[in-house]
């Protein structure tokens, strides 16, 4: 019975050597995607913010703002709109149905408890040029580029005002992420005749919104080409850095911001977001979407992609449902799904396996003839 049990081994073993390997497979997840709908499929937008999947608030580049109901993204309707120059950056006010975004003539803030006609409650200037805004609550953070970081309280939206201004000695502020006491802003020099020049990410402490103070340059490994945090997940924060890819960054010391990782492959990264804390969905200029899991920190991994052919600025996920703003294409809706792919395991791996366990059968028929012999 013991050589039967043997040869029985041997032939298994001989068999995962020479026979075909596909008989046997590992399993690895991957991302699909399929375009729905569109949004406005012909406009230049720079910026969006949803409400689940049904209004969409755009910043249409040679329009303004405009509100769409989405609930059918094969059919996107245009509810309202509002005529403005130089727009740029947009955030919502859910609870109190209020919609902030920049323009030329600085913070316009509206309300839009009816969303079939927005209500302009006030503006808010105390810059010169169109910039960056993120809301924390009641405080608007503003990157106001020459004039630095500015906290503005708009606890009335018709009234806003200015708590503090931090300025850099050296550059401007344009791109602001908030997180809890601190924010993240993007230093650069402006060119007249082309884009700006990155200087520097630095982080800010905020717990005063009376008194901001400087905290520390992040080290953004070697180059920094000028962005700044989309998403964080407890001590992890993502940066999206342009030409640099995304970077992955240990916050858990304010005071020593390492990167933990990079995710890179020749694209431009404009915008990111978060998907179950570890999926980070990218928004690539020249190449579309990108989803990469962010699992291993250390190691990011594309999952799935989507190409177009428009650039791609900003992206959002809401549920199963992806939202892509695009220049000259407008929004793209796209569903996302998730396949498995079969990969052939090799077949020495196999074989290193059975060896193992033939190598225990023997020892233990071994044992058994030596425990017999003593008895």
């Amino acid at each position: 019975m013991q050589k039967k049990i043997i040869k029985l081994f041997g032939f298994i073993i001989f068999t995962s050597l020479f026979l075909n390997p596909i008989s046997i497979k590992a399993i690895d997840y991957s991302s699909t995607f399929t375009e729905i709908g569109s949004i406005a499929p012909e406009s230049d937008i720079i910026n969006m913010r949803l409400i689940d999947n049904d209004l969409a608030f755009l910043a249409e580049i040679n329009r303004g703002l405009t509100i769409y109901n989405i609930t059918n993204p094969r059919n996107s309707l245009e509810l309202d709109h509002y005529s403005l120059s130089f727009v740029h950056d947009i955030d919502l006010n859910i609870e109190r149905k209020l919609v902030y975004i920049t323009a030329s003539t600085g913070v316009n803030i509206f309300n839009f408890s009816n969303p079939n006609q927005l209500e302009l409650l006030s503006v808010y200037l105390n810059y010169s040029t169109s910039t960056y805004i993120q809301l924390k609550g009641e405080l608007l953070f503003v990157g106001a580029e020459e004039h630095g970081l500015q906290i503005v309280n708009v606890t009335d939206p018709n009234n806003p005002i200015m708590l503090d201004n931090w300025i850099d000695g050296v550059g401007h502020v344009g791109p602001v992420y908030v997180l809890n006491d601190f924010a993240f802003v993007g230093i650069r020099i402006p060119n007249i005749n082309g884009p700006p020049t990155p200087i520097d990410l630095k982080l800010l402490d905020i717990s005063d919104p009376k008194n901001i103070t400087f905290i520390s340059t992040v080290d953004t490994d070697e180059e920094y080409a000028g962005g700044a945090p989309k998403a964080h997940n407890q001590d992890l924060v993502y940066l999206n850095d342009y030409d640099n890819g995304l970077k992955i960054l240990n916050f858990s010391d304010p005071m020593n911001i390492t990167v933990l990782g990079i995710y890179f492959d020749g694209g431009s990264i404009n915008d990111v977001k978060l998907v179950d804390n570890e999926i980070a969905c990218l928004a690539d200029d020249g190449e579309g979407l990108k989803f990469t899991n962010c699992s291993d920190p250390e190691n990011p991994i594309k999952i799935g992609s989507y190409n177009h052919q428009w650039r791609t600025l900003r992206v959002a996920v809401k549920d199963d449902i992806v939202y892509l703003a695009t220049l000259g294409g407008g929004v793209r809706i796209l569903t996302t799904g998730v396949i498995t792919n079969a990969i052939p395991i090799h077949p020495l791996l196999i074989c290193c396996s059975l060896i193992i366990a033939y190598v225990f059968l023997l020892y233990r028929i071994i044992r058994n003839k030596k425990v017999k012999k003593n008895f």
